[in-house]
């Protein structure tokens, strides 16, 4: 008998156990926005106090706050985190993406873009964006394309994607006499446009959803109709492919 009562109370704790346990489950990945605005004076007083270098643009500021409480800042080419701590918020981390022109007379410009990309629970990537622009007569071009960095907690970066398409807008004019401007009622340029969505699946591994339009105008005899179209692709981050699989007929020319 003993033994029994011994064993009845093992399954009887056992089984407590099992009801007050719960599994622990990580929290889905989300792709996180900087924002202007959203600090307060006190907070942009003690943030100057370590950043002293990124105080004379704080109207550039743009700033988030992660599920730990952590505060993340960017500022021009500069991303900065921040933990809290018994005297406020305190400096963990500084990363500046260096901006340079591999090809000179080719960017017109480059910015990091405003989000925080997770690469698993606790690391984190940013996309640097070069800007490059093509001129036509009667129209023109905007072309994005983009470099993925992984912020290290070392505080240095790990680019591990590049040269990516990111968008583009394009006008091509189609009007060229009289008869054209009336046939094409005011609608005088064949217009594409390609966008980029990322989404986090799990960790090391993305989903970028491309879209692509074009807008073909009555008067044009490139041959081709209005269209409009998607691509989703799986992006293993621990071996992305040298450029995504577009389709050769969306035309994509900005390769940097």
């Amino acid at each position: 008998m003993p033994n029994n009562k011994v064993n009845l109370h093992g399954i009887i704790l056992a089984g407590a156990l099992t009801c007050f346990s719960s599994p622990i489950f990580a929290a889905p990945l989300q792709t996180l926005e900087f924002k202007k605005g959203q600090l307060s004076q006190t907070e942009q007083t003690k943030l100057c106090e370590q950043v002293q270098n990124l105080c004379q643009q704080r109207e550039q500021w743009r700033s988030l706050k992660t599920a730990d409480q952590n505060l993340w800042l960017l500022s021009g080419d500069t991303v900065a985190q921040f933990r809290q701590s018994t005297i406020g918020l305190e400096l963990a981390k500084q990363w500046r993406i260096e901006f340079s022109n591999e090809e000179e007379g080719v960017s017109v410009g480059q910015f990091i873009f405003p989000k925080l990309f997770p690469i698993d629970q606790n690391r984190y990537a940013i996309a640097m964006i070069d800007v490059f622009s093509e001129m036509y007569s009667g129209g023109g071009a905007k072309i994005e394309r983009a470099d993925f960095y992984e912020l290290k907690d070392s505080g240095s970066t790990h680019r591990f994607i590049k040269n990516y398409p990111f968008s583009f807008n394009r006008m091509i004019r189609a009007c060229f006499s009289e008869q054209d401007y009336e046939t094409s009622k005011g609608n005088c340029h064949d217009v594409d446009r390609l966008s980029l969505d990322i989404r986090p699946i799990k960790p090391m591994l993305w989903q970028f959803r491309y879209r692509y339009s074009l807008d073909v105008s009555p008067a044009s005899d490139s041959g081709e109709n209005s269209f409009k179209g998607s691509r989703n692709l799986n992006i293993d981050l621990n071996r992305a492919p040298k450029q995504p699989n577009l389709p050769v007929t969306w035309n994509f020319t900005g390769q940097g």
